[in-house]
């Protein structure tokens, strides 16, 4: 059995207050606000990276789409 993760809070302009506090705890629970906080770009990969840094250094760019996807 696979856990399929709610969607992100709509905002229906009414409440953003509460869409604040509801969108940053949906993105803290996907590993996706430090990303949104600190707007840092991923650093290059060295010459002749491994297939495991190959795929972390994929994993942690493709993060800054994700949160913008949710948003």
């Amino acid at each position: 059995m696979s856990f399929t993760p709610p969607p992100p809070p709509i905002f229906t302009l009414e409440n953003y207050h509460i869409w604040v506090v509801k969108m940053k705890t949906y993105l803290q629970a996907q590993d996706l606000w430090n990303v949104v906080e600190n707007n840092t770009e991923p650093a290059i990969l060295r010459a002749n990276p491994t297939i495991a840094q190959i795929r972390q250094h994929s994993e942690v760019c493709a993060k800054k789409h994700k949160a913008m996807a949710c948003l």
